[in-house]
């Protein structure tokens, strides 16, 4: 189950994924960020199904990575525990979810977070997904970030020993991404 709330650049998602077990039940979900210009430039390069390129996501949250109070998965083990789950997460979107998703419809707020994490990236998204999003982000909103994330995420696909045909498909983005300085100046 999904929410969606367009902008004029992209839109904002939460997802709820409900598993129901025979002694509980579990409640995970997750809030969204996508920009269309960055998806539809990485999916040029990164080999995905094209239905999955138009609902790609550009970061993706999980609660717990907002806030140390706020669990990842909440457990309930009982039908009376659902409302006062149900307020829990309510609090969480009133005093933080909903403020988040609002800072990150901004492009460079959005890249700013990829930045902070250049060394650790997101763990919701793989190495490669996160070194294409990155580093599309700041060339696109942010450019005097840009050779510093190329960089480091260049060094990590290098260190990791990743497939050469994820190494060529992001040497051939980075190739694109810098001949457009070529074409601004």
């Amino acid at each position: 189950m999904s929410f969606e709330k367009v902008f004029p650049h992209g839109k904002q998602v939460v997802f709820f994924h409900l598993v129901e077990g025979l002694k509980n039940s579990s409640l995970q979900y997750n809030l969204g960020i996508r920009i269309n210009a960055v998806e539809d430039l990485i999916h040029k390069y990164l080999p995905t199904f094209s239905n999955y390129a138009d609902q790609s996501i550009t970061l993706a949250q999980t609660p717990d990575k907002l806030g140390s109070t706020y669990p990842q998965k909440i457990k309930v083990f009982a039908n009376n525990e659902l409302q006062k789950v149900v307020s829990e997460v309510e609090e969480f979107f009133l005093h933080t979810g909903f403020k988040w998703l609002d800072e990150m419809i901004d492009p460079v707020t959005l890249e700013q977070e990829f930045l902070q994490r250049k060394e650790n990236p997101f763990e919701d998204f793989n190495l490669e997904e996160s070194a294409f999003r990155s580093t599309a982000l700041s060339k696109l909103y942010n450019p005097k970030d840009y050779p510093i994330l190329r960089q480091s995420f260049l060094e990590k696909i290098n260190s990791l020993e990743m497939t050469p045909f994820t190494i060529a498909s992001f040497l051939q983005f980075l190739f694109h991404l810098d001949k457009w300085k070529l074409v601004a100046t």
